[in-house]
């Protein structure tokens, strides 16, 4: 069955990575990995995510710049030669945006699988692999059940598990360590496009700070437009 070839590969594949990478050392897992965006960073207890997170981004629609938003990270989460794992269950995954952006693609493990049950599956096992040190995926829909999985997954593998979901997902509760939300503040302009970037929750602090961003796909550039909701003060001092 396809289902059993996909799950064989997949296993496969993820041994391969497990024999030629190391767990990292007490020290380097205690560090926290940023997020390429210093003004998002002062948002969270201590500017940068732990290993073993999950991090969510919300948005209304797609094209909305989150990817490029979720992008700014993915080179601090590949460091000591680790994979980026996508789990591209559309078939809509574009390598070549990742290489101008920076992220070498033999770094990339591209996994499509043909179900949602395979898809699910796949992101566990992702975020189980130490070798694995970011695992990105879009879901619309996301059980309590898998969720409360794909976060003790992230735990054991250590790596960075990043959700891209709908913006109504805000109203259900997470697993996720971090959840953004991104929204659209103004018309796709020729340098990028102005969108609001909100903390919804984070684990062990106060959320609701925001920003104002510019962001711009094609060269993966983001910039600080302002800081709004409370966290002036916080973007000020981190210099950004």
């Amino acid at each position: 069955m396809v289902g059993d070839e996909h799950r064989a590969e997949t296993l496969r594949a993820l041994r391969q990575l497990c024999g030629k990478v190391a767990r990292p050392h007490e020290a380097e897992a205690e560090h926290r990995l940023s997020l390429g965006i210093p003004a998002l960073e002062v948002l969270l207890p201590g500017r940068g995510l732990e290993r073993g997170s999950l991090v969510e981004w919300l948005s209304p629609v797609e094209g909305s710049g989150v990817a490029t938003l979720a992008m700014q990270g993915a080179l601090a989460a590949l460091d000591q030669h680790r994979v980026w794992a996508v789990v591209d269950a559309t078939g809509e995954f574009h390598p070549p945006a990742a290489r101008g952006w920076g992220v070498p693609l033999e770094s990339l493990l591209l996994l499509r699988p043909t179900s949602v049950a395979d898809a699910v599956w796949t992101v566990e096992q992702c975020l189980r692999c130490p070798a694995i040190g970011l695992t990105w995926f879009r879901t619309e829909h996301l059980s309590d059940q898998v969720a409360r999985r794909w976060k003790l997954a992230a735990e054991i593998g250590g790596g960075i598990g990043v959700l891209f979901r709908p913006e109504a997902a805000a109203r259900h509760a997470s697993w996720a360590d971090v959840r953004w939300r991104v929204q659209p503040r103004g018309a796709v302009r020729s340098t990028g496009r102005v969108v609001r970037v909100e903390l919804v929750s984070c684990r062990g602090a106060f959320a609701g700070g925001s920003v104002e961003l510019d962001v711009n796909d094609a060269t993966g550039d983001v910039r600080l437009v302002s800081a709004v909701a409370g966290a002036t003060t916080a973007v000020r001092a981190a210099g950004a």
